[in-house]
C-alpha cells in the first residue's frame, strides 16, 4: 500500500534537516534526553507505589502528546531510537502468536490485526514467522503509518490503515488473532477497544496483548475495564511475560475468542 505524499513528506523532512543542521541535531539530542529521564521518572513512580500506576499513564499519554514520538518530526526518532530497542519483543510475540494459531489449527491463512501497529516492525516479524498469514496493521498516526507503508506488500498480505483500537474497521468474528504491543496504556478508552477486540474476534480466536508492567493496568484496574467492556473479570488474564531479562518488563493480556451462539 502506497500513501499519498508519503516521498514527498519524508523527502522535505529530510531536506530541512540538512539545512538546519548541525544545531537540530543538538535540540532533538536534548530532547531524546528530557524523554529518556521522564521514562525513567515514570518507571520509579510506578515501581514504588498502586496510584503511581495510574499517574504513570497519565504522565505517559501527556509526554507522547508533548514529544510528539507519534507525529512527525517525532516519529523519525521513535524510527531510528526506540523501534530498535523492542526487536526483542517482537521476535517473541511473533513466535508466541504462531504457537497460539498453531494450538487453535488455525495455520491456513490466518488473518491477524495489529493494533497500534507503528512503524510496523512487528507486523514484519509475524511475516516472517507466519508465511501464510494475512496482517492488517492500524494505527492512530498517519505519520507512523507512512514508515510502516514502506512494509505493505502489492498482493495485500500486509498491509497498514489508519484507524482506532475502540471503532475497529471489520466485521463480527473476522479475527483470528489480534495482537497489541506497547499502545495499551495509551488506549483513552481502554474498555471500549477490549469491546471492539471481543467482537471482532472468530470463535477459537484470541487477543494477546502486551505492554510494560510498570505502566500497564493491575488486576483490580483490568476487572474493572472488562466489567465495563460487558465482560467477565476472568475472560482478560494477566499473565507475566518469559523469556529471560528483557521480558520481564512485559505483561501480556489474553482474551480468547467467544463461541457464536
Amino acid at each position: 500500500m502506497r500513501f499519498p505524499g508519503r516521498d514527498y513528506k519524508i523527502s522535505s523532512a529530510r531536506e530541512a534537516g540538512a539545512e538546519v543542521g548541525r544545531p537540530r541535531d543538538v535540540q532533538r539530542g536534548r530532547g531524546l534526553r528530557r524523554f529518556l529521564s521522564a521514562i525513567l521518572l515514570l518507571g520509579l513512580i510506578a515501581a514504588l507505589t498502586r496510584p503511581g500506576r495510574r499517574l504513570g499513564r497519565a504522565l505517559a499519554r501527556r509526554l507522547d502528546a508533548r514529544v510528539e514520538c507519534f507525529t512527525e518530526p517525532g516519529s523519525n526518532t521513535y524510527v531510528h531510537f526506540f523501534a530498535p530497542i523492542f526487536e526483542h519483543l517482537y521476535r517473541r510475540v511473533a513466535e508466541d502468536a504462531a504457537r497460539e494459531l498453531a494450538a487453535r489449527g488455525r495455520i491456513h491463512r490466518p488473518l491477524i490485526l495489529d493494533l497500534g501497529c507503528g512503524p510496523g516492525d512487528l507486523a514484519v516479524a509475524m511475516s516472517r514467522r507466519l508465511r501464510d498469514a494475512r496482517i492488517v496493521g492500524i494505527d492512530l498516526s498517519p505519520s507512523m503509518l507512512l514508515w510502516a507503508g514502506r512494509h505493505a506488500t502489492t498482493d495485500g498480505r500486509l498491509r497498514f490503515i489508519v484507524g482506532d483500537a475502540a471503532d475497529l474497521p471489520f466485521d463480527d468474528a473476522s479475527i483470528d488473532l489480534v495482537v497489541s504491543t506497547l499502545s495499551l496504556h495509551h488506549w483513552t478508552e481502554p474498555a471500549e477497544a477490549f469491546a471492539e477486540i471481543a467482537r471482532v474476534l472468530r470463535p477459537g480466536g484470541v487477543a494477546l496483548i502486551y505492554d510494560l508492567g510498570l505502566l500497564s493496568f493491575t488486576p483490580a484496574e483490568m476487572a474493572g475495564v472488562a466489567t465495563e467492556a460487558g465482560l467477565e473479570p476472568a475472560d482478560i488474564q494477566r499473565e507475566r511475560v518469559r523469556g529471560g531479562l528483557l521480558s520481564s518488563f512485559y505483561v501480556r493480556f489474553k482474551l480468547e475468542g467467544f463461541p457464536q451462539e
